[in-house]
């Protein structure tokens, strides 16, 4: 029993893994820019190239969780908290190319 368990982790670990690096790679970075619990439930965090016009002082981070998807999120500055601006219904893994029109479409939603 337990062996097979630990199998389910594991090809759930490395096929979220997976998934995530092609959506960073899709959005031009590498996995050094991301964070990948695969403790459940799962998150993962991936640290953008790309601001927002509106907010040009702050860095721009993808979000995901295995119960909620996509957000995009201002990363905090010191003591505030993570500001969520957009969040990309659909799927809860949808395809890379996907998350990566929802980044690329923010500044354009904003304005």
């Amino acid at each position: 029993m337990t062996e097979t368990l630990v199998d389910h982790y594991d090809s759930y670990s490395r096929g979220l893994r997976e998934y995530v690096a092609s959506v960073a790679a899709r959005l031009g970075v590498g996995m050094e820019s991301c964070c990948v619990d695969t403790s459940r439930p799962a998150q993962v965090y991936v640290a953008l190239d790309h601001r927002l016009d509106q907010f040009p002082g702050r860095d721009l981070a993808l979000l995901w969780d295995e119960g909620t998807g996509w957000h995009a999120a201002l990363d905090p500055g010191v003591g505030e908290d993570t500001v969520v601006v957009a969040k990309l219904h659909g799927a809860e893994r949808p395809d890379p190319a996907m998350v990566a029109r929802f980044v690329m479409s923010l500044n354009e939603k904003a304005g």
